[in-house]
């Protein structure tokens, strides 16, 4: 996402920042999903490039602080190094709350750990060391990139620090502590604004992110639930016509047997003028929950063709297995014992009769084919007393 972009959208980011540059926590959480990683792969590079560079500071404090050379050099090797390792190995290991607040305690070490020496050391230059402490602030605030609620008090228990032993070091020349004052002030003042300027912009930056996916995530949920729409008989909650069409077209190219069930419900017009369109809405259903549990128990599928009239798929050779399912679903209709009075055929209870085609059997060009030879056979079953199947 370009900087116009942010510039343009914040809006509503920037109304989710709180003062500390906090993000909800939903947004924390996921911000640590999506870059967490990479987080944790650049603290720890920092890490070791800092410990290399402050280091050399032994170096410094054999000019600086003579007097206590010795001393700087293993609080430096031997607190210091120890401690930055410690972290380098915990930083990917802790939840990020923990990471972050260990993270600050390493860099309160590192920056205290320099007026300390300042304000023991006796010697003549020992104020030049507080041009360390700059840097420290620049490490910590802008190349590790402290959360900003914690860069703003490590900023401030540092310049703190600073001050006093400014202010009550010993010995310090009168004429150094305004000088130094404003030089360490402005110092942390520039390294805490330098972070608050990249927070603000990870934040908003992330933020604006975040809605852009969640827009997404909604969009493309309204048009699955519109496509399920689409694709969904409203009366009887299972695939229409369209979806049917749809999967048999997949399953005609991608399959290499392919059985069609052509279903018709016998006499639901004397069922209908009988009981009425409510009852006879609710025949449907039933039989078309008894359809589709009867596709799922052999891995089929089944659709309303429309009117009373039902469709089911099955990936099996028509010779081997069309009969036993026609029949078997035949019976599982018969089994609902839904009651049909209205009947003229001397049978009590509602029935299917079922016509089936397979894609093996004959010169099958298209899908079409296979429907028309089910329906033919449909057809058949109807004109032979129905509560049968067929084959095509």
């Amino acid at each position: 996402m370009s900087d116009a972009d942010v510039g343009a959208a914040p809006s509503g980011a920037r109304s989710r920042l709180d003062w500390l540059l906090r993000m909800p926590p939903e947004v924390e959480r996921a911000e640590e999903r999506d870059f967490g990683g990479e987080r944790i792969k650049h603290l720890r590079h920092a890490i070791i490039v800092g410990l290399i560079v402050y280091n050399i500071y032994n170096l410094t404090s054999l000019y600086l602080m003579a007097d206590i050379q010795p001393f700087t050099v293993a609080m430096r090797l031997f607190v210091l190094v120890p401690g930055s390792l410690a972290i380098f190995y915990l930083v990917p290991r802790l939840p990020p709350a923990f990471r972050e607040l260990l993270l600050l305690q390493g860099m309160f070490v590192a920056s205290l750990l320099p007026l300390y020496l300042l304000y023991i050391s006796q010697s003549a230059y020992a104020s030049y060391t507080l041009g360390e402490l700059p840097l420290v602030l620049l490490f910590g605030n802008m190349l590790l990139v402290l959360r900003y609620r914690w860069a703003l008090v490590f900023t401030s228990v540092t310049c703190l620090a600073a001050l006093w032993v400014i202010y009550n070091k010993p010995g310090l020349d009168e004429n150094l502590i305004f000088p130094l004052t404003v030089q360490v002030v402005t110092g942390l003042f520039f390294t805490l604004y330098g972070n608050w300027h990249v927070e603000r912009q990870r934040c908003l930056t992330y933020l604006a992110r975040y809605d852009a996916q969640n827009r997404a995530d909604r969009a493309e949920r309204r048009g699955a639930a519109l496509r399920d729409l689409t694709l969904t008989d409203m009366l009887t909650g299972i695939p229409n016509r369209r979806h049917l069409d749809e999967t048999l077209e997949t399953w005609f190219s991608e399959r290499e047997e392919v059985l069609l069930l052509m279903v018709d419900v016998d006499h639901f017009k004397a069922f209908n003028d009988r009981f009425g369109h409510v009852a006879g809405d609710d025949c449907l259903r039933r039989i078309a929950s008894a359809l589709s549990t009867f596709a799922a128990r052999h891995d089929g599928f089944a659709a309303r063709y429309g009117g009373e009239e039902f469709t089911l798929l099955f990936a099996v050779d028509a010779k081997t297995g069309g009969a036993f399912l026609a029949d078997r679903l035949v019976r599982s209709v018969r089994d609902l014992a839904i009651p049909h009075p209205a009947r003229v055929d001397g049978l009590s209870h509602v029935t299917v009769s079922v016509g089936y085609a397979g894609t093996g059997e004959g010169d099958l060009r298209n899908p079409r084919d296979l429907v028309t030879r089910a329906d033919l056979a449909l057809y058949e079953a109807k004109s032979a007393g129905r509560n049968r199947s067929k084959a095509g």
